[in-house]
């Protein structure tokens, strides 16, 4: 019986540790005043994302994005900056993403949307018979009034540009 009595309270506290580390482990990063956080999962059709790059021109400087095995990234933008997301994997057609943070900061104070979540699938080359697409296919701005998160996608597809010199 003195061994029972002993045992609970120290499966208990074990438990209530175990339980804190792993949310502690699962929070996200805070965003500061002056900066925009993307989060966002990538989806490709063979799973691994080894050779996954994320990666982010924000007004001529070149950001990474670390991918983890379940395709999950964050990126913190700063407020009033333009930038384009590149996601590209082997074997999958490459996508860009438009980013205008100028406006993140706007409207009333403790309702400013500064974290974004969002998923990009990249489609397999095989699929899509031998076209690509015209542009970015998307982007994410902030609206001058209130600061409100405004999203647009386009998926316009054009041919292939083929890269093979011409012989006469």
């Amino acid at each position: 019986m003195e061994l029972r009595k002993h045992l609970l309270p120290s499966a208990a506290l074990v438990a209530l540790l175990f339980a804190t580390t792993t949310t502690a482990l699962a929070e996200e990063p805070p965003a500061t005043a002056e900066s925009v956080v993307l989060t966002g999962w990538l989806h490709v059709e063979d799973l691994s994302f080894d050779l996954t790059t994320v990666e982010a021109d924000v007004n001529g400087a070149v950001l990474y994005a670390a991918v983890s095995k379940t395709g999950r990234f964050t990126l913190n933008l700063p407020i009033n900056a333009n930038a384009v997301l590149r996601f590209e994997h082997p074997g999958h057609l490459p996508k860009q993403v438009l980013v205008d943070t100028h406006f993140a900061d706007a409207g009333e104070a403790g309702q400013h949307t500064r974290h974004l979540s969002f998923a990009v699938v990249l489609e397999p080359e095989r699929h899509m018979a031998g076209l690509d697409y015209a542009g970015p296919v998307g982007s994410i701005a902030f609206d001058k009034g209130g600061g409100c998160a405004a999203i647009t996608k386009e998926r316009t597809l054009v041919p292939s540009r083929r890269q093979k010199p011409m012989v006469f």
